[in-house]
């Protein structure tokens, strides 16, 4: 057996590569590491992201592709921890930003609360606040 010892980046696609880059740094505080090429995807533009320790990686897609998440997925989603008070002023400002926040937006669980809405490339994302 192999044993993981965490996770090296999520790789996310996208169909518009500037406006992916443009939300996960302007609406999520993520910070540009490297602009570039996938080499393994026939040359398509790429975007690392810093995203806390973590990184968050864009891939653009090949053909661009309309996708509803939920309907083609179900829950299937990418979850970012962030502390109380951005996890507050996300349930209060992300419709006022323009993105397209799920129909059951907070969820309120003993492990935490989820706030779900969708990148501009159609991908179910979640802001995560562990309990007090």
């Amino acid at each position: 057996m192999i044993k993981t010892k965490g996770i090296y980046h999520i790789g996310i696609p996208v169909n518009d590569i500037d406006r992916a880059v443009k939300f996960y740094t302007e609406v999520l505080g993520m910070t540009v590491a490297k602009l570039n090429r996938d080499d393994m995807g026939g040359g398509l533009a790429r975007a690392d992201l810093r995203s806390g320790d973590g990184m968050v990686v864009l891939f653009q897609r090949p053909k661009p592709l309309e996708k509803d998440a939920l309907e083609e997925n179900g829950a299937t989603h990418h979850a970012f921890i962030v502390d109380r008070e951005d996890f507050e002023l996300a349930a209060k400002k992300m419709k006022d930003w323009g993105v397209r926040v799920h129909t059951t937006a907070t969820v309120d669980r003993p492990s935490g609360r989820g706030f779900y809405f969708f990148d501009t490339e159609g991908n179910l994302l979640q802001l995560y606040s562990p309990p007090n």
